[in-house]
């Protein structure tokens, strides 16, 4: 397993790790947050295959504008749960999950071609500014949304 195929697959299952954590958490805010910090990932996969366009349009579209009206809607919005998850649902949950593990690590056998290899080393340098506008306006964003719901000064 070479290091590309490495970064894709940790990106991965980071980003199953947060969509988990969408579908478990009872708050629609930190869900809205967890489907932020998705959506991240899958860019960062799109980014290990050097399709930037691809990525800006993750990191604008879905991230910075789905995401913000989604925490700016959810974080003022805050209702009781009205439903419970079964504990019956855990067994065929986990079942599902273990055909398509078994499934997925049957059929994958070669390791990730990535076309450009010098990709990771070019984000850093050509893309740095890009990538660092980006994360502080989805910051800046965040709290402007924190601040509203909330209604204190930061």
């Amino acid at each position: 397993m070479n290091i590309d195929t490495l970064i894709i697959a940790v990106a991965g299952l980071f980003a199953v790790a947060s969509s988990i954590g969408v579908l478990l958490t009872k708050d629609n805010f930190y869900a809205a947050l967890y489907m932020s910090v998705t959506m991240l990932f899958v860019a960062a996969i799109y980014a290990a295959f050097n399709i930037q366009p691809v990525v800006v349009i993750i990191a604008l579209i879905f991230v910075g504008a789905v995401g913000i009206v989604t925490v700016a809607i959810a974080a003022t919005y805050r209702a009781g749960v009205s439903r419970k998850v079964n504990i019956f649902w855990v067994v065929p949950v986990i079942v599902v999950f273990a055909i398509l593990a078994l499934a997925y690590a049957s059929m994958a056998v070669e390791s990730i071609e990535v076309v450009n290899p010098e990709v990771f080393s070019a984000v850093a340098t050509d893309y740095f500014f890009v990538v660092a506008f980006l994360f502080t306006l989805v910051v800046l964003m965040m709290l402007s949304a924190i601040k509203l719901a909330r209604r204190v000064d930061l």
